[in-house]
């Protein structure tokens, strides 16, 4: 499906460009609106930012044919393992402006797999909020877009645990709103991608972390959620001040505020951190052991911790894969 595509980059300097007649000019924040960094003090946005995105990273593995031998007939029919991801969640999964590969964390580690796993592997793009319907329904034979392990996901599908992230926050640079803790979303427009914990967290009084709940308990009216297609979407909406504020993954937050050049900021402190899972299939036999055994091999072997670091996520390495490893 031909889908429309923002770099982050592209949503930048527009951000930048809101807040000031140009990049980089000083903007003084209004008293009315909270007074970010004090009320009334000067802040610059920054400039747009030259840093280069990571190339993927095609690491040297094994195959381990014990390994390889539990993954079902069925799955190697075809001689690939097709992966479903949403690749607009950098540095995770994403394609860069006018291009459709599908770079990021995520697939250097799914190819890394295929290897030690002796299959080839192709991530296809698709919507996050269909992904473990497409899986059930037979249309891809795994899923790995960032998705949270959680207690109510594994109710429809299981998953292999690779990676830790928390929520984290972000505003337009100088955080007009003075936007500091999650009870500072109360009553402000707040956006996440459609299918995410996020949007469970601003929608939902009885999720783990729920914004809904902490503004309840506070006294104060819930935020005004909005919930987006693509995670670039978040992000033009908050470049374009349709929004207040987003919430997403600790990884993306901090990649976005890299490439923007500080013409947003991440603000508070990170919190629900938790893991995430490759989607398998529930009727897909010894799948979810051969890929646990397989992400196990690349966290031992040191390929794994040299492809987050070529990423700039490292610091969500874990050391022990685990089938169904929620904590909510």
């Amino acid at each position: 499906m031909s889908r429309t595509r923002l770099s982050v980059l592209t949503v930048l300097c527009t951000a930048a460009t809101l807040f000031a007649a140009g990049c980089g000019a000083t903007t003084e924040n209004p008293a009315d609106q909270g007074g970010g960094n004090g009320g009334g003090s000067e802040c610059t946005p920054g400039e747009p930012s030259d840093v280069p995105d990571p190339k993927p990273l095609d690491v040297d593995v094994a195959a381990d044919s014990a390994l390889g031998g539990q993954v079902p007939a069925s799955v190697k029919a075809d001689g690939k393992i097709v992966i479903a991801t949403d690749a607009s969640y950098a540095p995770n999964e994403y394609t860069l402006e006018a291009s459709d590969e599908i770079i990021g964390m995520d697939i250097d580690l799914g190819k890394a797999l295929g290897k030690v796993l002796g299959t080839e592997v192709e991530f296809v793009n698709a919507s996050f909020d269909g992904i473990l319907a497409g899986l059930q329904a037979g249309r891809y034979e795994l899923g790995m877009s960032s998705f949270t392990d959680t207690k109510e996901r594994e109710q429809t599908v299981d998953f292999v645990t690779y990676f830790e992230a928390g929520t984290s926050t972000m505003v337009r640079k100088c955080n007009p709103k003075n936007i500091q803790t999650i009870e500072d979303l109360c009553g402000k427009t707040v956006g996440a991608q459609n299918g995410t914990t996020q949007l469970d967290q601003l929608t939902q009084p009885d999720v783990e972390g729920s914004v809904v709940k902490a503004c309840e308990d506070a006294g104060k009216e819930p935020p005004t959620s909005q919930g987006f297609p693509k995670q670039t979407d978040v992000n033009a909406a908050l470049a374009a001040n349709r929004i207040d504020a987003y919430m997403a993954d600790s990884p993306v937050v901090d990649y976005a505020v890299k490439k923007t050049g500080n013409a947003f900021e991440k603000t508070g402190d990170d919190t629900d951190t938790a893991p995430y899972g490759i989607a398998v299939p529930k009727t897909a036999g010894t799948m979810k052991e051969a890929l646990q055994a397989a992400v196990q091999k690349l966290i031992d072997d040191g390929a794994y911790q040299e492809i987050l670091d070529n990423w700039g996520t490292g610091g969500g390495a874990i050391t022990e894969a685990k089938v169904n490893g929620a904590i909510y």
